[in-house]
């Protein structure tokens, strides 16, 4: 068994067997890609979400003028609907980026560097 950390970013330990090698430990390139990844699908998530809620109200919209205009309700459920597509909003593009795990690495490296700085 030997700890390695090698010029492409991973780190962690090779172990020698009789049947080959194998390694156990991450890739920083593998991390940041994944990190990427999340990001990028908690992006799709809120525009699949706008996309239903603009097909849902339009289909309830075109219900609501066919059954009569007497009692106009979609604006309600379009209302509400609203207000949980922009909490979705602030979780993907605001909260995310104030206390997400992004804002986390970066505030962590920022106190790494002040105490390597006091030393």
């Amino acid at each position: 068994m030997m700890t390695i950390q090698d010029d492409e970013g991973f780190e962690g330990v090779e172990f020698e067997t009789p049947i080959g090698s194998f390694r156990a430990g991450r890739s920083y390139q593998e991390d940041e890609y994944k990190a990427a990844r999340r990001s990028v699908r908690k992006r799709m998530g809120f525009f699949r979400h706008i996309s239903t809620f603009v097909t849902v109200i339009a289909g309830l919209l075109v219900i609501d003028v066919v059954t009569g205009p007497d009692e106009f309700w979609v604006q309600w459920v379009a209302l509400v609907w609203g207000v949980i597509l922009g909490v979705h909003f602030l979780n993907v593009y605001v909260f995310d980026a104030l206390l997400g795990r992004d804002a986390e690495r970066k505030m962590i490296e920022r106190e790494l560097r002040k105490r390597q700085g006091s030393r």
